[in-house]
């Protein structure tokens, strides 16, 4: 008999801090100036910043576009945009008109996911270098974030080094920012090195862990990630749904009596309902039950495919279940696991059949 196991994959939550990027900040500013034709007056964002404030100019027929952009954007509708900012902004008449053009037409970019059309405007609204501070260095980090969610990490790096340097910004965001794009750029060892003494010295900065964990993950250092989520997880300190995701995959990934383990921190955690009770956790537990067959302990087997179908909206588990019973000769369990399969639905309903007879 073969039984379906579902395959796990690892996806660390928050994989390095410069690749879970928000939408950019700047976009209610750009908003905000193009209606009012004027530099929206707010507290600074990068008081150390040494650039000297260009002075904005707009003409009558400036504010006019830029307006039409602004309410494009504001409506949500990226798609027109981008096709009125990129029609407008060559021609615009003054660096603060081209400059907010390219600042709305790359957040409306961003918001498509289109990062590397959203990397170029963002460009193009520093080197037309028209805005005040708060709108040019929200651009140069969004220029940031798009390149490093455009997988271009060295170019990525080099805007943020510039960023920083001309900020001197001391916001630790950045500083984790720099060091998620330093192991992105081979350099993951010097990465690996920091996060282990942030973490050293505070074992609460989740940042830290999530990052270490994402630079073992990129070395393929499994058994180092194993040891730390293990070791995390005894200490109380795996308290979200993601971490406890990470942990249980990485036992059910690395060979051996892990399974038991996983089997363990996943009895416990959705006791405890730090675990939900979802499609994910069902998988979970049906690749515990796969790897307890695989050693011919088919009751184990049947416990964990049992728990998988509690949660499951599929009748995958059920269905092996009634694999499983039907192997041991009780045709009876096997007919009523499978009805239980068939009223869910299964990828394969002609393997319902040889049950339900």
């Amino acid at each position: 008999m073969r039984y379906a196991a579902s395959l796990l994959s690892l996806s660390i939550a928050a994989v390095l801090a410069c690749s879970a990027v928000a939408l950019p900040a700047s976009a209610q500013d750009s908003s905000s100036r193009a209606s009012h034709g004027k530099d929206a007056q707010e507290a600074p964002r990068y008081p150390n910043a040494t650039r000297k404030e260009p002075k904005p100019k707009i003409s009558d027929e400036g504010k006019k576009k830029l307006d039409e952009i602004s309410k494009a954007y504001a409506a949500q509708d990226y798609a027109k945009t981008l096709t009125l900012a990129n029609a407008y902004a060559p021609t615009a008449s003054s660096p603060y008109e081209k400059a907010l053009a390219y600042e709305i037409a790359g957040s409306a970019a961003f918001s498509q996911k289109d990062y590397v059309t959203a990397s170029s405007d963002f460009q193009q609204v520093i080197a037309a270098n028209g805005l005040d501070n708060n709108g040019h260095y929200d651009s140069m980090s969004n220029l940031v974030a798009s390149l490093s969610n455009a997988g271009k990490y060295p170019d990525a790096l080099k805007a943020l080094d510039q960023f920083i340097a001309e900020t001197k910004t001391t916001d630790p965001q950045y500083a984790n920012m720099r060091l998620s794009l330093l192991s992105h750029t081979g350099n993951a060892g010097d990465a690996e090195s920091a996060f282990k003494q942030r973490l050293a010295k505070d074992p609460n900065d989740h940042n830290a862990f999530q990052n270490l964990l994402a630079t073992y993950q990129q070395q393929n250092k499994n058994a180092e990630m194993l040891a730390l989520l293990r070791d995390r997880y005894k200490q109380g300190l795996l308290a979200s749904a993601d971490d406890l995701h990470a942990y249980y995959v990485t036992l059910l990934q690395n060979p051996g009596p892990n399974w038991k383990e996983a089997q363990e921190v996943l009895d416990s955690s959705v006791a405890k309902g730090t675990l939900p009770k979802n499609d994910q956790t069902a998988t979970a537990y049906s690749v515990v039950a796969q790897t307890a067959f695989g050693q011919d302990q088919w009751n184990i087997a049947l416990a964990n495919y049992a728990k998988a179908a509690s949660m499951s909206t599929t009748g995958d588990a059920d269905l092996n279940r009634a694999r499983i019973f039907f192997g041991q000769g009780k045709k009876a369990e096997a007919k009523a696991a499978a009805l239980e399969a068939q009223k869910k639905g299964v990828k394969d309903p002609a393997a319902l059949q040889r049950y339900l007879k």
